[in-house]
């Protein structure tokens, strides 16, 4: 995950270096609908384990052909149980879990197109691979025991979002996209709910300190959205076209 991160990081800088900042802006919205997962000390590096419904809208403030920022604002469900197969914990650790939760996801990133898209000029470029990364946050209820007592607070907590995608621009007013965002989060308890703490806690392990890419709790969302322009580019007059 850390070389995955580190890779669309340097892969951003180099494209954003290249990308012509002429203005070409508009407005672009959308639902997105797709599935959601995560890893952790259930699901320690499987992909699409125990898959849940994700769904919610996006908007674009698109800067050029080739860059724009993006925000969403959704639900993504997570679970997870054990025993289960090939995952094996500390024997002290008696009985079986499950957790099933959603959680309210909301995320800003830089959306940078590896091809140009949608140019005001070029009228074939109208599909392109994408990446993005930014920051992000994640609202759900975090369980806390304090002197035997167990209680509830709902809190944000950071998350790092970054991944790629594809797009299509079907007509001059809609667009077609498919996408893979990863959510690194610094927390260790999304697969802790309820008040059965004492049966699995959030550290099976006890690990005393955290680590950017262990014993701490990812989830990820692959959708599908349509996108409509809401508010046209302005643009330059163009001698000769």
């Amino acid at each position: 995950m850390q070389k995955l991160l580190s890779f669309f990081i340097w892969l951003g800088v180099g494209l954003l270096a290249s990308v012509d900042l002429e203005a070409q802006t508009r407005l672009e919205a959308g639902p997105y609908i797709g599935v959601s997962w995560y890893n952790g000390d259930l699901n320690p590096n499987r992909m699409f384990a125990s898959p849940e419904p994700a769904y919610g809208g996006l908007a674009k403030y698109v800067f050029n052909d080739r860059m724009a920022l993006r925000l969403t604002l959704g639900a993504a469900g997570i679970s997870g149980s054990y025993p289960q197969k090939e995952l094996f914990l500390p024997e002290s650790l008696s009985g079986s879990y499950s957790f099933d939760r959603t959680l309210l996801d909301m995320t800003t990133m830089l959306e940078i197109s590896l091809f140009p898209y949608d140019h005001p000029v070029k009228r074939d470029a109208v599909f392109s691979p994408y990446m993005a990364f930014g920051l992000g946050s994640v609202f759900y209820k975090r369980y806390t025991e304090d002197h035997g007592n167990h209680d509830e607070k709902s809190s944000f907590v950071l998350s790092l979002p970054f991944g790629a995608g594809v797009k299509w621009k079907v007509t001059d007013w809609m667009s077609l996209g498919t996408e893979w965002i990863f959510r690194k989060t610094f927390v260790d308890d999304l697969d802790l709910v309820g008040h059965n703490t004492a049966v699995y806690p959030s550290n099976p392990y006890g690990f005393e300190h955290t680590t950017f890419t262990h014993n701490n709790d990812w989830y990820s969302v692959v959708a599908v959205y349509a996108a409509f322009t809401i508010f046209s580019r302005s643009e330059q007059c163009r001698d000769g076209f």
